[in-house]
């Protein structure tokens, strides 16, 4: 407990102003039961940012349910900082007195609900003089010593001034609403979206073997998932897309969008990589990856995801592909079973890697 000197006491003078220090009475024990509330909020704020309905396959159904569930763990984040701020007060002695007389977290969830930018002061005036639903909301309040109305708008700007929330940068806002956006493509259902894996995208980027100042292309770039990959590593690649709406996505976290339908493109061999995840739907996969392949420089290298239908194929486009594998002497190999289960659009097709070099006279270009 902190001790009180005789200085404490005395009243100073400042600028011509008489000033009188506050005396402290630290409240170790209710510090320790604020801070205890606090910590037993922690893994309810962890479940409901990852349910176990945002690992089932996206619907714009269980995308709306996951997404309500997130902003319910914010809104509880917000009340475990005020107790965590309220703890270290009485820890300190200077804990606000209006808030002095809370004890549960119930009694700030109700300060919570009325702390909300769309609350007025009429509001909380009608709440105290309600007779239906909001008697429990009073009920609690009074029961922290919150009784009247002046009382509550109080402890609401008190509790405000504690755990003042530092204002979102413009590049904080941004991320959020591109994470909205991403969230959103997936339950939409756009065709042949299926991000890549985290577990794949490392494997890909090992397999790529990159090097400062290469020139990367991402054909299909979907919302960005090996592009990021590329831009954590040092390289910004260029990339395609057809989808409007991962276009916008792609944009706005500042990737090179050299155009729409990468089929549509006259290929130019000006890249040392070429990183993709292609559409596997009718088995356009092979397609993408051959066309993919025509804007490799010499001895470049293209590494691409696949479905598994090629190995086993009869029809003649399937034929063509496993010979022409052949004849570069392209790396294959599974990858595990299951992968695609782990994106953020689940799909139970099984998928191999390639990994296949461009010939050349004079690999040391690279």
């Amino acid at each position: 407990m902190q001790q009180l000197e005789l200085w404490d006491l005395l009243p100073s003078v400042e600028n011509g102003f008489q000033n009188i220090k506050p005396l402290l009475f630290p409240n170790p024990r209710k510090a320790e039961k604020l801070r205890s509330l606090a910590n037993g909020m922690t893994d309810a704020i962890a479940a409901k940012k990852n349910p176990p309905i945002a690992q089932l396959n996206p619907t714009r159904r269980r995308a709306g349910i996951a997404d309500s569930l997130y902003q319910e763990a914010l809104r509880l984040e917000r009340i475990q900082s005020w107790l965590y701020a309220m703890a270290a007060c009485a820890e300190q002695g200077n804990l606000p007195p209006i808030l002095e007389g809370i004890s549960a977290k119930t009694q700030l969830e109700v300060l919570a609900s009325m702390s909300k930018d769309s609350w007025t002061d009429k509001d909380i005036e009608d709440v105290f003089a309600s007779d239906g639903w909001y008697k429990e909301w009073v009920k609690k309040l009074k029961s922290a010593g919150i009784r009247t109305p002046q009382q509550c708008k109080r402890a609401i700007a008190a509790l405000k001034e504690l755990a003042t929330e530092r204002p979102k940068s413009t590049s904080e806002v941004e991320a959020l609403e591109i994470c909205q956006l991403k969230r959103e493509a997936v339950w939409q259902k756009i065709p042949d979206y299926f991000p890549t894996p985290q577990h794949l995208l490392d494997q890909m980027i090992q397999l790529a073997e990159l090097k400062p100042q290469i020139r990367v292309l991402e054909p299909s770039a979907g919302s960005g998932s090996i592009c990021l990959e590329l831009r954590a590593a040092g390289i910004e690649p260029d990339c395609f897309e057809v989808s409007p709406t991962l276009q916008e996505i792609l944009t706005r976290q500042g990737f090179n969008l050299i155009g729409d339908d990468f089929m549509e493109a006259t290929p130019h061999p000006i890249y040392h990589r070429v990183i993709m995840n292609p559409p596997f739907s009718l088995g356009n996969d092979i397609y993408h990856i051959q066309q993919a392949f025509k804007w490799l420089v010499p001895g470049g290298r293209l590494v691409s995801i696949v479905s598994c239908s090629y190995t086993f194929g009869t029809k003649h486009k399937y034929q063509h592909f496993r010979s022409w594998l052949r004849c570069l002497g392209a790396t294959e190999f599974d990858n595990p079973a299951g992968s695609f289960l782990q994106s953020d659009r689940r799909t139970n097709v099984n998928t191999r890697m390639l990994v296949i070099d461009k010939p050349t006279h004079d690999k040391g270009n690279l």
